[in-house]
């Protein structure tokens, strides 16, 4: 009997989405192989390297990402649609060395965007990959968009934060869902505190934009005070994903989800890789019975 074509779905995230590395480690000690990706925005990023084998590089990178040179990657300027270029990112993921095309590619990858004029979910299959990568990745509000072939895009997240539909596009018959976002849902953001785990960023960021990250103080309880603009976004965007993703997912479910708990981690902690992998991991492990009864193993 011929063994299913397997797909993976790597979901939206920001920083959370460091668990897909986890993930992919344990998967492959399990013997479970896919044969095609699908990524939405930290997930298209991730799984551009596994697909280009070039995951050790981009986990060595991860892991000795520290506050300071995540803040010396992060190219903030005002003005545009975004705080962030992604200039570095860019410049990242090309001496990590993948390839230029999607054609170069071992594995069929396909990362999702969002088509911003037409509110149109994009699979972006051909062509320059880090620059799609880059398109994919462009959280509202924090990273700007991305001018390509033509189109505005912006993140992959806001239409399909875990790119199931994607991964069964490109021929896979059971699909193994990854979504780094569970442990948020219902806890979006606490009044009086800023981003949960995320250190004061006041002395490595310009004069201009250290208010970004400060919640406004309130005049009563701690309940009063307004959440700083970072902390507004990032909340933002886990309650609109939550939705989307609640509504596709049970449209299309795949054959098994992973679900992250990583509501201590926020969008923007990618110094905090090492925890978010071990959850990848953890999250495997947790499942691997269910993983091998649903993929038909």
């Amino acid at each position: 009997m011929q063994k299913p074509l397997i797909g993976l779905a790597l979901g939206s995230g920001g920083a959370r989405g460091w668990c897909h590395i986890g993930v992919l480690r344990e998967l492959d000690a399990m013997g479970i192989k896919a044969q095609v990706v699908a990524g939405s925005s930290m997930g298209a990023l991730v799984g551009a390297a596994y697909a280009a084998g070039r995951l050790d590089a981009l986990e060595d990178w991860a892991r000795g990402l520290t506050l300071r040179s995540m803040m010396a990657l992060i190219d903030m300027r005002i003005g545009g649609g975004g705080l962030v270029r992604g200039e570095g990112i860019m410049t990242m993921l090309r001496e990590l060395g993948l390839p230029e095309t999607f054609a170069d590619l071992p594995l069929p990858f396909v990362a999702t965007a969002t088509d911003l004029r037409h509110g149109r979910e994009i699979w972006l299959r051909e062509g320059d990959l880090v620059q799609s990568v880059r398109a994919s990745v462009s959280i509202p509000g924090l990273f700007r968009p991305m001018r390509l072939e033509g189109r505005w895009l912006i993140d992959g997240g806001v239409l399909n934060p875990v790119p199931v539909s994607a991964a069964r596009a490109l021929g896979a018959d059971s699909v193994i869902g990854v979504n780094p976002n569970a442990g948020v849902s219902g806890a979006f953001w606490e009044p009086g505190e800023g981003l949960p785990g995320f250190p004061d960023l006041s002395s490595l960021l310009p004069q201009a934009l250290r208010s970004l990250w400060a919640s406004e103080p309130g005049t009563g309880t701690p309940e009063d005070a307004e959440p700083s603009y970072v902390a507004l976004v990032n909340a933002t965007i886990d309650i609109m994903s939550d939705q989307i993703r609640r509504a596709r997912l049970a449209g299309d479910p795949p054959q098994a989800l992973l679900n992250a708990r990583l509501n201590h981690i926020s969008v923007v902690d990618f110094h905090r890789a090492e925890a978010c992998i071990d959850e990848g991991r953890r999250m495997v492990r947790a499942q691997a019975d269910h993983l091998a009864q649903s993929l038909g193993l």
